[in-house]
């Protein structure tokens, strides 16, 4: 068998070395250059009035690895309605040196999220015991181009809005474009969101203090501008914007309701929706908006009787209806029956 000389074995070393020496530069150079992309987004930030910040930072993770380390990270706008400001003790960022547009994030101490939502409101404070997500590119399909997709989830979540809500689990995976849509049949952002252990300050009879699950797959059409949220919204609604609610879950005791359809705002800007529900449980509904008082017994009364004669046995023989669900004029109808009244939206 042949074996390579001396000289030989120089080269190989030497061609080994070399490459080495190459890896190692083009790692320095990749965490470099995250550095400068870190400092100068955190830059562009600051000119756009955010509030954006940490105690230090670091980059390490070599060879395999590009591991960016922050302490004390603090983002927000304050001194506009609403302001927020999100921190946490630490968020850690990481990826392969070849794969700069692809990242993992984890905030395993947890954050804070404080919001203002301004004059004779009350501050909401939201604190998570653990949060991770991904971002990388993805194809924005109908939108045309390429976005960003991003996934992210939280647990043990505490929503302290002068009454305490607590959140077992919640996750998002939404796709995020680089740019508007050309029209109001584009879709802008896509986004799955959902909750899983949902406790309520209070039990609300006869549904109970905790939501099993709560699910929603949406879509936005046509672009929401930058700008004051009340004057954004409504150029988004004069365009023809709406979201398209593609599936929403919800399970809460003996009520079960999955709906699909479509959400717009009205000319006072408020909501307004034509959707096709499926409903276990529906007088369960009734006798919570009774007990809550914003259904009159009377009119709970005749709702059910109405609800009862569309229901029909599921697969398990419980009873179901399977019946438009719509908002409109700032009332919420199941079929044919007036439930509830909702608030009105300010958006201010």
């Amino acid at each position: 068998m042949h074996r390579p000389g001396r000289p030989g074995l120089v080269a190989i070393l030497l061609l080994l070395l070399l490459l080495a020496a190459a890896y190692g530069g083009f790692w320095y150079w990749a965490a470099e250059w995250t550095r400068a992309a870190l400092q100068g987004w955190a830059q562009a930030r600051r000119s756009e009035g955010f509030t954006i910040g940490w105690d230090r930072y670091a980059i390490a993770g070599f060879p395999l690895e590009l591991r960016v380390s922050i302490e004390k990270p603090v983002f927000g706008k304050v001194g506009a309605a609403p302001g927020y400001e999100v921190r946490a003790p630490a968020l850690v960022a990481w990826t392969r040196p070849w794969a700069l547009e692809r990242w993992r994030f984890s905030a395993s101490a947890g954050a804070r999220l404080a919001i203002e939502p301004g004059p004779l409101r009350p501050p909401v404070r939201v604190q998570a015991a653990s949060i991770d997500g991904a971002v990388a590119p993805r194809e924005d399909g109908v939108a045309g181009g390429l976005g960003r997709a991003l996934t992210l989830t939280a647990d043990e979540i505490a929503i302290d809005t002068g009454a305490l809500i607590g959140v077992k689990h919640a996750d998002l995976q939404a796709v995020l474009p680089q740019h508007g849509v050309a029209s109001h049949l584009d879709i802008w952002i896509s986004a799955t969101v959902g909750a899983s252990g949902i406790t309520l300050p209070a039990s609300v009879p006869p549904l109970g203090a905790t939501i099993d699950r709560l699910a929603a797959q949406l879509a936005v059409k046509g672009t929401i501008p930058p700008g004051p949220r009340r004057q954004a919204l409504e150029a988004w609604r004069n365009d023809g914007g709406t979201v398209e609610i593609e599936d929403f879950m919800l399970a809460w005791g003996k009520l079960g309701l999955e709906a699909k359809g479509t959400l717009a705002l009205d000319e006072a800007l408020q909501p307004q929706a034509a959707l096709g529900a499926r409903i276990r449980g529906y007088s369960d509904i009734i006798d919570a908006l009774v007990g809550a008082g914003t259904l009159r017994p009377g009119d709970g009364a005749v709702a059910k009787i109405g609800l009862g004669l569309l229901a029909k046995a599921g697969a398990d023989g419980t009873p179901q209806i399977e019946t438009p669900l719509t908002v409109q004029n700032g009332q919420l109808f199941i079929g044919p029956a007036r439930v509830a009244k909702l608030p009105v939206f300010t958006w201010e």
